[in-house]
């Protein structure tokens, strides 16, 4: 099995207990998948399996790209559900589009594409996951997701992850790029 890599926003603490107390108050048995809070992330570009040499590429190519960079804030928004509203396929709390959140995916996609990365080309839409595959096609879940309350968040690097399904976590940080703080 190959080593699946993507590039992410991490979550601070804070968020991570609102979003952990959020995933408490829905029943998420009907998902095979629950995601662990020490996961909990944004994705900016998922880039599959990768070289050595893509590897080495993408890592002078995110140096750079961060180096262009502040810290900006995160504001989660509300939880939202990818597929069908009864039986989800993915239940997650989006995050608001900003000017800088626009400007770092635009930046990392163009990195990865000049590192070799063949990317999915759908839309970006900011989204911490909370849960993913619906379980039972016979259940159903009724839509009435808990307010989201809580702060934002300071965003200030991004972090390459790996995915070891076996572990807990399961994703693994394999470098983090930290913003520029003039």
């Amino acid at each position: 099995m190959s080593t699946h890599y993507f590039i992410a926003l991490p979550i601070h603490s804070h968020l991570r207990q609102v979003l952990e107390q959020v995933s408490n108050d829905i029943d998420l048995d009907l998902f095979k998948h629950i995601v662990y809070p020490e996961d909990y992330h944004v994705t900016v570009a998922f880039l599959g399996d990768a070289s050595e040499e893509q590897l080495s590429s993408l890592h002078d190519r995110l140096c750079d790209v961060v180096a262009t960079f502040l810290p900006f804030e995160l504001k989660p928004d509300r939880v939202a559900t990818f597929g069908r509203e009864k039986q989800p396929r993915v239940l997650y709390v989006s995050i608001q589009m900003n000017e800088w959140l626009d400007k770092l995916h635009q930046a990392v996609v163009h990195a990865c594409s000049n590192s070799g990365f063949t990317l999915d080309q759908r839309e970006f839409r900011p989204h911490i996951t909370l849960a993913k595959k619906w379980r039972d096609s016979n259940k159903e879940i009724a839509p009435d997701w808990p307010t989201l309350i809580c702060d934002s968040q300071e965003v200030s690097c991004l972090t390459l992850y790996t995915v070891a399904p076996s572990e807990k976590p399961r994703y693994q940080v394999v470098r983090t790029y930290a913003f520029n703080k003039l």
